[in-house]
C-alpha cells in the first residue's frame, strides 16, 4: 500500500514547494490531503489517516506544536514530522514534548525532508543533523536518497519558498535573516500565538 502523507502549511507556495519534492523523489508516495490550519490539520488527520503529516510549526490558530500533541494524543498511529525555518535546542524539545518524531528545517528540506520521512516511516526520529540520531532502527529500511542532494533546482525552489513564507509571514516587509528569532527562547512564544 501507498505511503499516505497530508501537508500542514499555511502557506500555499511552501505546500506547492513540499508537494513537488515529494512526487519527484518518491511518485510512489501520495499526498492524500493538505491543511493550512492547525484545527485543519487535526481534522484530515482523522479524516484521512495518514502514515506521515509534514507539519508547520507556525500557523493560524493554534500552532503546530498544539496540533501535533492533539493529534499524537488521539492515537492515530501517524508520524508527524514538524516543518520550520527555526532552530534551537529549546524546539527540538518541545517538538518532542508535542508528540511528534522529528523536525526539517525549511532551509535543509531539499537534503532531509525525503529522508526525514523515510526514518519516521521504519520507526525512527530524526531531531539532529548528526547521522547518528537519523538512522531507523532497521538498517534494512533505509533508502539511498544521495541522488537527491545533488537536486540544484529543487534546492533553489525551497530557499525561493521559504524566503517567500517569510515575506509575506511578516506581512511583504523585508525578509532579513537578522530579524528572526535564533537561541534566545523567543521562538516558543512566536509558535503559540
Amino acid at each position: 500500500m501507498a505511503v499516505r502523507i497530508v501537508i500542514v502549511d499555511d502557506h500555499e507556495i511552501v505546500r506547492e514547494g513540499i508537494r513537488t519534492l515529494i512526487t519527484r523523489s518518491r511518485p510512489e508516495w501520495v499526498i492524500c490531503g493538505e491543511a493550512a490550519t492547525g484545527e485543519q490539520a487535526i481534522e484530515a488527520c482523522k479524516r484521512l489517516k495518514p502514515d506521515v503529516v509534514v507539519l508547520d510549526i507556525t500557523l493560524p490558530g493554534i500552532s503546530g506544536l498544539e496540533a501535533s500533541s492533539r493529534i499524537s494524543r488521539a492515537g492515530l498511529g501517524c508520524r508527524l514530522l514538524m516543518f520550520t525555518m527555526h532552530e534551537s535546542e529549546r524546539l527540538y524539545k518541545e517538538v518532542r514534548e508535542a508528540g511528534a518524531q522529528g523536525v526539517v528545517l525549511k532551509s535543509q528540506a531539499a537534503r532531509d525532508l525525503i529522508r526525514a520521512i523515510d526514518i519516521l516511516l521504519a520507526g525512527g526520529t530524526f531531531f539532529e543533523p548528526g547521522p547518528a540520531q537519523q538512522n531507523p532502527p532497521n538498517p534494512e529500511l533505509r533508502k539511498d536518497v544521495s541522488n537527491h542532494d545533488e537536486d540544484r533546482e529543487t534546492r533553489s525552489m525551497m530557499r525561493e519558498i521559504t524566503l517567500q513564507a517569510r515575506f509575506e509571514r511578516d506581512g511583504g516587509e523585508s525578509a532579513s535573516p537578522c530579524r528572526y528569532p535564533g537561541h534566545d527562547g523567543s521562538l516558543s512564544d512566536r509558535a503559540h500565538r
